[in-house]
């Protein structure tokens, strides 16, 4: 019983506050979406495919092993993109100021097990660089691979994607204010309430004082009207009457 009177009471509290949770919800939304569509800086995304390969070869015993020839070749040519060969002549080429762990760090490999399609995937906060990137590794990797692994077949399948916009996303963005705004808005509401000592019924009195209430009475709007008019003039009245 004592949990569905909280309840309602919760419920109470909202709808009595509900001008200061309006107010929050709409001034916190409003500081949310400034900060991550003007504060913060946006990050683009772009991708480019690789094919890596064992080249033909007329050996026998290594057409028997082409699977895990392949295999090895493969994780060789991944631990070799992000290698300080390739991330120095990315930055050389062009001309990037930023150091060689942030570059690195820029930089995903995505691989299947079973698939010899390599994936690179590159994050920047330019939206004209990130493709430039991410170009830049896929071909001085598979140019440096070939040169310096035996047997590689290694090819550039697609060029770099258009740069897309990955944070902020308008939609998460949106789902995130509404429900930070909302849980914001209550718990201002609750702690304006929490603050205010204005006594507004038995209930309110009862919790003040600690007893039970017996009674009570009620009056009738003109009548408690007049009674604080007579209380307002009474203090005058006794202000004249002492005057000689």
């Amino acid at each position: 019983m004592q949990d569905k009177i909280q309840l309602k009471d919760f419920f109470r509290i909202l709808k009595r506050r509900w001008l200061t949770m309006l107010l929050v919800i709409v001034i916190a939304s409003m500081s949310i979406t400034t900060i991550c569509f003007y504060l913060l800086k946006p990050t683009y995304q772009a991708s480019t495919q690789v094919l890596v390969n064992q080249a033909t070869s007329k050996n026998v015993d290594e057409i028997a092993n082409i699977t895990q020839l392949n295999t090895q070749l493969i994780s060789s040519y991944i631990d070799f993109i992000k290698s300080p060969m390739i991330i120095n002549g990315v930055k050389d080429e062009l001309k990037l100021t930023i150091s060689n762990k942030k570059l690195s760090e820029q930089i995903t490999i995505d691989h299947n097990e079973n698939s010899q399609f390599v994936t690179i995937t590159v994050r920047n906060e330019n939206s004209k660089t990130v493709s430039e990137i991410a170009n830049k590794v896929a071909l001085l990797s598979k140019d440096q691979a070939m040169k310096l692994m035996k047997g590689s077949n290694i090819q550039v399948l697609t060029e770099p994607s258009q740069s897309l916009k990955v944070f902020p996303k308008p939609l998460p963005v949106a789902a995130i204010t509404i429900l930070v705004s909302l849980l914001v808005g209550i718990a201002g509401a609750m702690l304006r309430e929490y603050l205010d000592s204005t006594v507004r019924n038995e209930q309110d009195i009862q919790e003040l004082i600690g007893l039970p209430i017996i009674g009570h009475i009620e009056l009738e709007p003109r009548k408690m009207k007049r009674n604080q008019k007579q209380g307002s003039d009474q203090p005058k009245t006794r202000r004249e009457n002492l005057e000689f």
